[in-house]
């Protein structure tokens, strides 16, 4: 691998730990049409490797930014965890079975809706709760339905190879009412646990998972995220989502169309 590849890789760690730190989204958005696209993996391999960040603890120094800030319930991230493992293995098993285009097609839709989430939503500052505020009584119902949306969060993230905060960040505000720095903080709290080891193996049982890659990408992600995650806490996301959001659309009409 040349000098250029390496730094290539590191950077595109970078650039998708800051967007993950700062929206409390997986890096999966940025990383596999970037590495399909730019670097010329296949979807699955693209998908394995990515998957593969979520094994060591590349979430750490951006959750615990969140976390000093009060913004981690580490409670309902712990039970949310519980079902994103095994979703997250349940989702590589299906994605073994269907081709690369059938990902892609899928892939891409799934980046519209995210895309039409971030351009078409509305910040709502009185949403958000002064850090270190009393904590919320977590009845058995609301504990279940943490567990559910794990593990619905980590079948989309075995299955298409991003992270399942496009599903957690959005169902934790506007289903359970958290704050949105309050579900990002959260959210990239299941970033520490290895909890993408399952998936990670199904992958690499497969063949589709670069471990040499996935060590670089993690260089530039760890650094990246903890960038995110410090300005996260002092500035308002609504430009870059919509940015971003417009981003995604592209590369999703690229996998569609191209």
């Amino acid at each position: 691998m040349s000098a250029l590849a390496i730094m290539s890789f590191v950077l595109l760690g970078g650039v998708a730990g800051a967007l993950s730190g700062l929206l409390g989204i997986g890096g999966g958005v940025i990383l596999v049409p970037c590495l399909v696209f730019l670097f010329g993996l296949s979807q699955h391999l693209a998908q394995g490797t990515t998957l593969a960040l979520m094994v060591p603890p590349i979430g750490l120094a951006a959750a615990y930014t969140y976390y000093k800030n009060g913004y981690v319930d580490l409670r309902i991230a712990g039970l949310i965890c519980l079902g994103f493992s095994i979703g997250g293995w349940i989702g590589a098993i299906l994605a073994e079975s269907l081709s690369n285009t059938e990902l892609e097609h899928i892939f891409a839709g799934a980046l519209i809706l995210i895309a039409l989430k971030m351009l078409l939503s509305r910040e709502n500052p009185s949403k958000e709760q002064p850090p270190n505020s009393p904590k919320r009584v977590i009845s058995i119902l609301a504990a279940s339905l943490f567990v559910l949306l794990g593990l619905l969060g980590g079948i989309f993230s075995g299955l298409l190879g991003i992270g399942g905060g496009v599903i957690i960040v959005p169902s934790l505000v506007f289903l359970f009412r958290l704050s949105q720095h309050e579900a990002q903080g959260t959210t990239l709290a299941l970033m520490v646990p290895p909890i993408g080891l399952l998936a990670t193996w199904q992958y690499y049982q497969k063949g589709n998972v670069d471990i040499g890659i996935g060590l670089l990408i993690c260089i530039g992600f760890f650094i990246g995220a903890l960038i995110g995650a410090k300005l996260a806490a002092n500035m308002s996301s609504r430009l870059l989502s919509r940015t971003f959001g417009l981003a995604m659309l592209l590369v999703a009409f690229k996998m569609l169309f191209f």
